[in-house]
């Protein structure tokens, strides 16, 4: 018997399936054109469409299943146009209704949100592949998942081993220092050039004492704005520790601009009676501080204001890595076989004074810091083993350089792949379009000294430990005693430690700073304590940054005239008020930090555009960025390479999610009335369509301390889950009304946990 049509597999181009599904959704528009959408017709549009199955395999490497995004010029032109503001199912995309099932309802969905304008419902999941738009594509990839099968997430818990291409030795290496990057300029982004000013300096007189005169101390602002309750600060948006840790790796390549321990003091005044800087209620207490040092030659008049200069190079170079002048390169390298110094059990060098030897003098101020520096040293010498054993010929310096070239493309792929897009959202930044020898490089002092600070609001107040089944592997530590500690890792190692950042989410960014850095940075007060958040301010007015609402006037945004344009957060509207009086005078950090947040970002508007502005400066400027100077596989074969795999391939840590930058962790089940259960004999499918949810039955989430962590009831269907697991490890899910219990462990960041049912009588 010949094959009916039902039974071919059709070969169709995506870009075929889709036009032939937008001329249905067209014809469906304009046959109902008072925007009501007919079940019946669009079910037939949706038949017809599911008859098109691609002849693709489909397989599940684990994470490695796909490149990262790369977008395209084209694809943002047509975002352009676009301001529907549709949402994008972070947790599992093709779940529309975000009922636990990918069904063609989804899809449905998806094309009545399209063609019924006048009734779109923005609570729907539409926006599919998260390109800012609903569109034909978004139903298609709906439609693609139920053909395929895959109607649950894909489980990533498998794993392939990704080889990098290694390029060849370059005719031209990036020098230490930076220099010669710019064909037209030798000296921009290198060591020792001015910091870049976006609005212009308001130093008190105009030349160089410190601006905001007439705002409160620095510390009496922290006291008002920063004090927080940390159970209450976890971000919204699921991003997890790698996010500041990350953040300050990546800080320690771009700037430092070092005070001078014997500069001109600018001490922070402290209140009196201050709970910990003045207990006895003395009133003469200060928090130490000195001035960054300024550029030689300014400083002497209104028209040539002070400036402050970068002390390293202004590239993501991997200069805390390799170092920013030649005699820190060569203390860190063996000058063998292309490696650089580390101890036998893998942990970087330390001098006497118990500080890692490493290329930024920053480099143990935390034991999270501590614990990437020396990953990357070691994914340094696992590359230079592998180009060795690959090229005997290869000399020391061949290798050391094939080396670096990998490891700062892999460090700057990280970042514009998987950091960005987690902290700013996915269209932030404008797409690459390859090196623009006309743009300067240079740091921002908006962005170093403000904007890129907002990582001291993400930070937990304590570092933890964890094996790979996401457990504790030792007890938790304050963030306190973990400041210039490195010696610690000779116990611990770094596996525990990356692995925990991996694992719980970060703090929100705001105004709220932990105690470790509020009341405790480097030490208690009185005996080397400071205070973080009284600092950036103060280092602000050092540096002479224009207020927050000048500060949007110069990158092109339009001055705020209330305080409600900034924060909706009325007491906070209120507090800044009393310290401030106008929005013209608020210091350009508390501003930024206080801003509400944008759309799919976990920062507000003029953060945002301070930073994209410094990273795709910093990026089209350099003349050494990898899409500039790898070819089209070593790219793809970089991109390919995430955070996640550099961890796994240089420690025992196992199966982390794909992108650690975030932890997004869902537990589901039902509640089910027992007597409608029909007979095992049934098909599965029939089995839960026949099953009758009980509503309103109240679910709790336990953690392994006996903590309740959240509740909820179950839906119309008996549906309950949890979004709220801000770490992993050992986790009770429970029904209160028969205090009947369910064991569950969250052993990874991306855990999707399903059928965790209740039957009740």
């Amino acid at each position: 018997m010949g094959k009916s049509q039902l039974d071919y597999d059709w070969d169709v181009s995506p870009l075929t399936l889709a036009l032939s599904f937008l001329t249905a959704t067209f014809i469906v528009g304009l046959r109902f054109a008072d925007g009501s959408v007919v079940s019946v017709v669009i079910a037939n549009v949706v038949a017809h469409l599911m008859l098109f199955r691609s002849k693709r395999t489909m397989n599940h490497p684990g994470r490695k299943r796909r490149p990262l995004r790369s977008e395209q010029l084209e694809a943002r032109q047509l975002l352009a146009a676009d301001f529907g503001g549709y949402r994008h199912n972070i947790y599992d995309a093709e779940d529309v209704n975000d009922d636990g099932r990918v069904s063609a309802i989804d899809a449905l969905l998806i094309i009545n949100a399209m063609t019924n304008e006048t009734a779109r419902d923005e609570s729907m999941f539409t926006d599919v592949n998260d390109d800012g738009r609903r569109s034909a594509l978004d139903a298609l990839r709906v439609i693609n998942r139920i053909e395929r099968g895959d109607v649950f997430p894909i489980d990533t818990s498998a794993d392939e081993e990704l080889n990098l291409l290694l390029p060849e030795m370059s005719s031209e290496v990036r020098s230490i220092d930076g220099t010669g990057n710019n064909p037209n300029d030798h000296f921009w982004g290198s060591v020792g050039q001015r910091l870049i000013r976006m609005a212009p300096a308001a130093y008190g007189d105009g030349i160089s004492t410190l601006a905001g005169a007439d705002r409160p101390s620095a510390r009496e602002v922290s006291n008002v704005l920063s004090e927080m309750n940390t159970s209450q600060a976890l971000n919204d948006r699921g991003l997890s520790a790698f996010v500041y840790v990350w953040g300050q790796f990546i800080d320690h390549d771009l700037g430092l601009s070092e005070s001078d321990e014997h500069g001109e003091a600018i001490d922070i005044a402290v209140p009196e009676g201050d709970l910990w800087f003045d207990p006895t209620g003395s009133g003469e207490a200060v928090i130490p501080m000195t001035r960054t040092p300024i550029a030689e030659g300014t400083g002497t008049s209104v028209d040539n204001p002070a400036q402050q200069f970068n002390q390293i190079t202004a590239f993501i170079d991997g200069s805390m890595v390799y170092g920013s002048d030649a005699a820190t390169a060569e203390r860190l390298r063996t000058f063998v076989g292309g490696r650089m110094a580390i101890s036998e059990d893998g942990l970087l060098p330390m001098d006497e004074s118990g500080m890692v030897i490493a290329g930024d003098v920053r480099a143990s101020e935390n034991v999270g810091l501590t614990a990437i520096q020396t990953l990357f040293v070691r994914e340094h010498n696992r590359l230079a083993d592998e180009i060795s054993g690959s090229d005997p010929e290869a000399t020391d310096e061949e290798i050391y350089q094939r080396a670096r070239l990998v490891v700062a493309g892999l460090i700057q792929s990280i970042t514009y792949n998987e950091f960005l897009p987690a902290l700013l959202g996915e269209h932030a930044m404008e797409p690459y379009r390859g090196y623009d020898a006309s743009v300067n490089p240079g740091i921002a002092n908006e962005f170093s000294t403000a904007a890129f600070r907002l990582g001291h609001s993400v930070l937990r107040d304590e570092v933890g430990f964890m094996s790979n089944d996401g457990r504790e592997s030792q007890n938790e530590m304050e963030l306190k005693d973990a400041f210039f500690h490195a010696s610690m890792l000779e116990e611990t190692g770094i596996d525990s430690l990356l692995k925990y950042d991996a694992s719980v989410w970060a703090q929100e960014v705001d105004l709220g700073v932990v105690d470790s850095l509020r009341n405790f940075l480097f030490g208690p007060p009185g005996a080397g304590g400071l205070d973080l958040v009284a600092m950036n301010i103060q280092r602000g007015r050092d540096h002479g940054l224009s207020d927050y609402n000048s500060t949007r006037a110069a990158y092109g945004l339009n001055r705020v005239e209330s305080f409600d344009q900034i924060t909706g957060d009325v007491s906070l509207q209120q507090k800044l008020t009393s310290l401030y009086g106008s929005v013209d005078n608020i210091d350009l950090w508390v501003g930024l930090m206080a801003e509400n947040h944008q759309d799919d970002a976990s920062v507000g508007e003029l953060t945002g555009k301070i930073i994209a502005d410094q990273f795709q400066r910093t990026r089209d400027g350099d003349r050494f960025f990898y899409r500039n100077v790898l070819n089209d596989l070593e790219i793809e074969s970089l991109e390919r390479s995430t955070l996640a795999d550099v961890i796994e391939r240089n420690t025992s840590i196992e199966g982390l999610q794909e992108n650690v930058f975030s932890m997004q962790v869902e537990i589901r089940g039902r509640v089910i009335l027992a007597s409608s259960v029909p007979p095992t004999t049934m098909p599965s499918n029939l089995r839960e369509d026949e099953m009758r949810g009980v509503e309103g039955m109240t679910i709790e989430l336990i953690d392994g301390a006996g903590t309740l962590v959240d509740s909820t009831a179950s839906d119309q269907h008996g549906n309950y889950r949890f979004r709220s697991l801000s770490e992993t490890g050992d986790y009770q899910v429970r029904l209160s009304q028969s205090g009947e219990t369910i064991d569950v462990l969250i052993a990874h960041g991306e855990e999707r946990i399903r059928g965790l049912d209740f039957y009740v009588a």
